[in-house]
Parts: structure tokens; sequence; C-alpha cells
């Protein structure tokens, strides 16, 4: 199984023109960190986001929270995008996989990198939203 953490990172992300050195500065350092852990990972900086992919069974995130520069690491799952249906299949599949207790608030917050998405942000969000009520009545938004 493929484990996936995305990256966040703070005052990179107001630099302009030369945010990229930054950007580079932060996936170098973070190669660095990984190497003290067995295991081999993939670092790579796609659309202003930096991803950790790795094969096998470790804590990445770990090695990780000491990097100057990383504010946040958000495990993640990675799927290809074989439109809204499919993804709203791995939604569903995730939270019963992962949740034994279903009574609980969520909030659907998406960020498209891909701007021409035939739904926009907020379509996506009450969609998701719809769907996981659907599946799982006993759960409730809270946007708060």
């Amino acid at each position: 199984m493929i484990q996936s953490l995305l990256i966040k990172y703070a005052e990179i992300g107001i630099k302009g023109k030369n945010r990229y050195l930054f950007e580079n500065a932060l996936v170098k350092q973070a190669k660095i960190a990984l190497k003290r852990v067995d295991g081999e990972f993939v670092v790579t900086k796609e659309a202003r986001r930096i991803y950790v992919t790795t094969e096998s069974d470790c804590d990445m995130d770990e090695a990780l929270q000491y990097v100057f520069g990383i504010v946040g690491i958000c495990p993640m799952m990675q799927i290809e995008d074989n439109g809204f249906e499919d993804l709203a299949k791995h939604v569903i599949k995730h939270i019963e996989d992962n949740y034994e207790d279903k009574n609980l608030t969520f909030k659907v917050a998406d960020r498209r990198s891909r701007k021409y998405y035939p739904m926009d942000s907020m379509e996506i969000n009450m969609e998701m939203g719809r769907v996981i009520l659907d599946a799982f009545p006993e759960m409730k938004v809270d946007v708060h």
C-alpha cells in the first residue's frame, strides 16, 4: 500500500517570483530528513504543493516534523481522477474502513488543482456532503 503525505508550509507561500527556490530547498531538506528512516521515498513538488510517498510501512512524519519551514503534515490518499462518482466511492470506502463509530460531524472542503473540472469547489462540497449523508445518515455536517 502506498502511503502519502501532503507537506504544508507557511512563509514560503507568500514569496513572489522566487518562491520556487524556497520550495526546492524545502524538498531538498525533506529528502535529507527522510534518509534517517528505513525505506524508499519520493518527494515531489506539484502545483504549489509538496508530496511525500512511499510503499514501505514507516513513520515518515516523525522524520519530517523537525524540518524548518514545514508547518503541517497531512496524511492523504492519492487516487486517479475518474470522475466525481469514482471519487465518491473512494470517500465512502475510506470512511467505512477507518471510522468504526459513524456518529461524527464532518465538513467537506475541497481545493481543486484543476480549475477546468466540471464542477466548481462549492458544488463538489455540496454533492460530496450529500453522498456522505446518504451513505451514513447518523453523521452530521458541521461547517465551523
